[in-house]
């Protein structure tokens, strides 16, 4: 379609022909551009394989392994010990009947077979799988098939002849041929799925997209543009700890993730940018290991920690590949020589090591790893290159002239190469900050994105409120237990009059008052508030300039005043929260007065582009639920970003004031309806499968089970589906002292969190490390959060997710 007004043509992928869609038990339902992405690596591997360059004997076939910089043969030398160390990798784990995907030139099915029973190889090309077939070695079958084939019936039959499930599935370099994240998650879910319980799944030489931009400003030294345009044009897929760990995550078994560094002896690209993971799936509950800081100043520590009696991790040591001087995994590995020690890769950043005694103690749950990847995904480039192709071979048919400007563009979300999520990520930033410049005074109202340095004061207003809130609640505690007596929780409590429905927010008060140092509390569970300045009182200007600096009307600031100085009422269920918010009775009024803050502002703005983001990659109308749409003020955000695109929006709440108070704001633009998060979705009327875009902003901390709740709402998403979440994600002590009253059930209702990761500790909020963890649970691959760690917008905590369909 013609979107420039100049005659030049947009050609919009179909989300479904990118999708890769699961079934357990049986291969997945590949997407056209997914099948054609396959069949054209199918098509370089015959041909590679088939032309027989680069064999130097049967176990050392070369064929296709080059180097990136000079397009030359890696050394023989290299390469056997690449294979070597692979295959110790393997045999560490003493599997005993193994299926290699991807068994390519069969390096590692020699150095494999004869330590096994029984041994099942694939490969797409059809060449080596003769050829591999017609070497007559014992107890080996290889078979053509992909690596998502694993419950086609070929492979099921080859594998049935290893007389019992394989205790080790192994994939090595064979993903990057892979096309997306949704891909390798397919393969990944079915071969944890086969492996017999206390296996593993090798994953080795992953590409570190981390490392991508790194080795691609090494290829084109001195030429940035150039370098990011070879990082863009990467044809491979790379990925990172963390999105490895959201892969898993959402597997149907318990597994946890060793990721181990590269330990070869010479400096390429294959001890450089690449690292192993081991899958252990259904694994013994292992102690955990004690993590130790690296200390270059010590003499020795290896040989003292290979000596310690309790599993130990050694932590932030630095790569010498990346920093001259320091060990590399190669002296490291030969520092523990001897030991059952293993140097590992850190998970957070690819330039340092970590090393475990014993290997063991490398073992980490996804919890830990869980985060925001960075994968490149090689897909996006393939499909608009293939739909460009499609589109002129059509127009020629129809001998309609070819445009001179015609674009080719995917669904923004999934299957794109690292570089475009890092400039989403970035202009998603920006929009946000741009609507702060009307609301902050040191902006000076220029239309500018503002700068961290205008919103340096932000830390010190959040600090301020937290510091009210905990003198407010340190007065009213020490009303019962003051110090030196102390009492239980439940004799504090009865002291206090708490009614039965609050008595969660005040055992909650109790543990942050003692994390804080506040109050103690004694081995038999009883508390005592620490003598103190708990007696100051705060001024109220105080309050009133926090309030301000973080962008409240001066409404909430009266409101907080009051809540903390009637908190004895509120307690006793003498006067009601709602009372004091909404003291008007104009509910939407008051709940309004919260939603243009600094980080409302912000996380509004920011996810308005990616609305406009969204409905400019997908065929009209784009659909849209939102979920909890409350006073609306989420709504407005992304009906601004929509403009006058054309949308399918469906306004949903758990209560009909809210839709109906919608109705009148929003006219027919909106279709209504009353949806509840905490029951199935679809069970309600929802449509699965329909939506392009569900929006849950500041409505997941409602939830009774987060996790069980967002796996209703992945029920809604289409192929390339996105969910656009905002939520805080520690608890803010003046809210946990005044607005958390709300949250109080009724008689015979469940408190929030019991079952999620809140575990019924009455916390409200999910942190930054449970949410993604949650979302990944759910088969949500989280692509983008915001504000950065490293910016003032992140010490009010609130935070815009943004998870795409697995």
């Amino acid at each position: 379609m013609d979107r420039t007004g100049t005659g030049g043509l947009v050609v919009t992928a179909d989300p479904a022909a990118l999708a890769v869609r699961h079934e357990p038990g049986r291969p997945p339902v590949l997407g056209d551009l997914v099948a054609e992405h396959l069949e054209h690596w199918g098509e370089v591997y015959d041909w590679t394989y088939s032309s027989g360059q680069g064999a130097h004997r049967p176990d050392l076939d070369l064929s296709g392994w080059r180097a990136t910089d000079t397009g030359r043969p890696l050394p023989a030398g290299h390469m056997a010990e690449w294979a070597d160390r692979t295959t110790e990798l393997v045999l560490r784990h003493q599997p005993s009947h193994l299926l290699e995907l991807g068994c390519g030139t069969g390096m590692l099915l020699h150095r494999l077979h004869p330590r096994l029973k029984g041994y099942v190889g694939t490969d797409i090309a059809e060449h080596v799988v003769t050829r591999l077939n017609g070497l007559g070695l014992d107890g080996v079958t290889v078979v053509r098939a992909a690596a998502h084939e694993i419950n086609g019936s070929t492979v099921r039959t080859a594998v049935a002849r290893l007389g019992g499930r394989p205790d080790c599935v192994l994939l090595n370099s064979v993903t990057q041929c892979f096309p997306s994240v949704e891909y390798l998650a397919a393969v990944l879910h079915d071969a944890i799925d086969l492996v017999a319980p206390g296996g593993t799944v090798v994953v080795g030489d992953v590409r570190h997209s981390g490392l991508l931009d790194e080795h691609c400003r090494l290829l084109e030294p001195g030429s940035a543009d150039r370098a990011a345009q070879r990082a863009v044009a990467d044809t491979e897929l790379l990925f990172d700890p963390a999105t490895l760990a959201v892969v898993v995550a959402s597997a149907s078994r318990r597994v946890t993730i060793s990721l181990f560094a590269k330990t070869l002896t010479i400096d390429t690209e294959l001890n450089r940018y690449r690292f192993d993971a081991v899958l252990h799936v259904e694994p013994p509950d292992d102690p955990p290991a004690t993590l130790q800081l690296w200390d270059p100043f010590r003499l020795d520590p290896l040989a003292q920690l290979a000596e310690s009696a309790r599993p130990v991790r050694l932590v932030g040591i630095p790569n010498g590949l990346f920093e001259p001087g320091a060990p590399t995994g190669a002296s490291l590995r030969a520092a523990l020589a001897g030991t059952e020690g293993a140097v590992l890769l850190d998970p957070d950043d690819p330039k340092r090591l970590q090393v475990a005694i014993p290997a063991a103690a490398a073992a980490t749950p996804p919890d830990a790893l869980v985060g925001v990847g960075r994968p490149h995904e090689p897909l996006g480039a393939f499909a608009r290159a293939r739909l460009a192709e499609v589109a002129r071979r059509e127009l020629r048919r129809a001998e309609l002239p070819i445009p001179a400007e015609l674009t080719a563009q995917i669904p923004s979300g999934p299957a794109h190469d690292a570089v475009s999520v890092t400039h989403e990520a970035v202009n998603t930033d920006q929009a946000g900050r741009l609507a702060l410049a009307g609301m902050i005074p040191a902006a000076k109202r220029t239309p500018e994105p503002v700068p961290d340095a205008v919103l340096a004061h932000l830390p010190q207003a959040v600090r301020r409120f937290d510091e009210i809130a905990l003198r407010a609640l340190t007065r009213l505690v020490a009303d019962a237990a003051p110090p030196g007596r102390l009492q239980t929780a439940e004799q504090i409590m009865a002291t206090l009059g708490v009614a039965s429905r609050h008595e969660w927010i005040v055992r909650r008060w109790l543990e942050v008052l003692t994390t804080e140092g506040l109050v103690r509390r004694d081995p038999g569970g009883r508390f005592g508030v620490v003598a103190t300045d708990a007696s100051v009182q705060d001024d109220e200007a105080s309050l009133d300039r926090a309030c301000a600096e973080l962008g409240y009307p001066e409404q909430m600031a009266t409101f907080f005043r009051t809540a903390l100085a009637r908190l004895p009422e509120l307690l006793r269920d003498e006067i009601m929260a709602q009372a004091l918010l909404f003291p008007d009775g104009d509910l939407l009024t008051s709940l309004s007065k919260d939603q243009n803050n600094v980080s409302n502002t912000y996380l509004n703005a920011a996810m308005g582009h990616l609305m406009a983001r969204a409905a400019a990659t997908r065929a009209e109308p784009l659909r849209v639920v939102e979920l909890g749409g409350g006073a609306g003020g989420s709504t407005a955000a992304a009906l601004d970003g929509l403009g006058d695109t054309k949308a399918d929006y469906l306004f949903t709440d758990v209560s009909r004031f809210f839709t109906m108070a919608a109705e009148d704001r929003f006219g027919d633009r909106l279709r209504y309806a009353l949806l509840d998060i905490n029951a199935d979705l679809v069970t309600q009327g929802a449509v699965r499968g329909a939506a392009d875009v569900v929006i849950a902003a500041n409505v997941l901390h409602c939830a009774r089970h987060a996790g069980r709740s967002l796996r209703w709402i992945r029920e809604l998403l289409a192929p390339g589906g996105l969910v656009v979440v905002t939520e805080a994600i520690r608890e803010h002590y003046l809210v946990l002292a005044t607005m958390q009253f709300l949250l109080s059930p009724r008689e015979g209702e469940p408190h929030l969190g019991v079952g999620d990761r809140r575990g019924g500790t009455g916390r409200v909020f999910l942190t930054g490390r449970e949410l993604p963890a949650e979302l990944a649970d759910a088969g949500l691959r989280p692509i983008l959060e915001l504000p950065r760690a490293d910016s003032p917008l992140a010490s009010p905590a609130q935070h815009l997710f943004v998870a795409a369909r697995l």
